[in-house]
């Protein structure tokens, strides 16, 4: 019986409550929707590069500096979370190999990598050459190359 009774004190104080809510949500007088400001998005721009006549001759001039990337083989000597270190070694490594040397930064490590090879022959030599002058971790990674065009 005494539940009977809290449930039934329970629903009046809950229809008050709701019946008070809606009351006072009933402003009519406050909203306009004329007066609303939604602001234009910030759209990514989309540029067609041929649309003008600079344009196309500056696509001529960029064109011919391109590099192709292309599947390919790249050595790499070293892993670290240091970026001084991998600076420090690319620098070092410079002045003793005629190879490019790339920095590529893969989260959490960067990572320095050489040459452009097109076959694993040639980056096979270089990573024994590698090995022999005290890096014998270095390993084969295929990539995205950039091999050197011939005019």
């Amino acid at each position: 019986m005494g539940f009977v009774r809290k449930s039934q004190g329970f629903m009046k104080n809950l229809t008050f409550i709701f019946l008070f809510n809606i009351v006072l949500s009933q402003n009519k007088n406050n909203f306009n929707p004329s007066l609303l400001n939604d602001p234009e998005p910030l759209w990514p721009e989309i540029v067609n590069p041929l649309t003008s006549y600079e344009t196309i001759n500056e696509l001529n001039v960029i064109s011919d500096t391109l590099a192709a990337e292309i599947e390919g083989f790249r050595v790499q000597v070293f892993a670290t979370l240091n970026r001084k270190k991998v600076d420090e070694l690319q620098e070092t490594l410079l002045l003793n190999y005629e190879e490019k040397s790339y920095i590529i930064f893969e989260a959490p490590n960067y990572k320095l990598r050489m040459g452009d090879f097109l076959d694993r022959k040639n980056a096979e030599n270089l990573r024994k050459r590698l090995a022999a002058n005290g890096y014998p971790s270095s390993w084969i990674v295929r990539t995205r190359i950039q091999p050197e065009m011939k005019q």
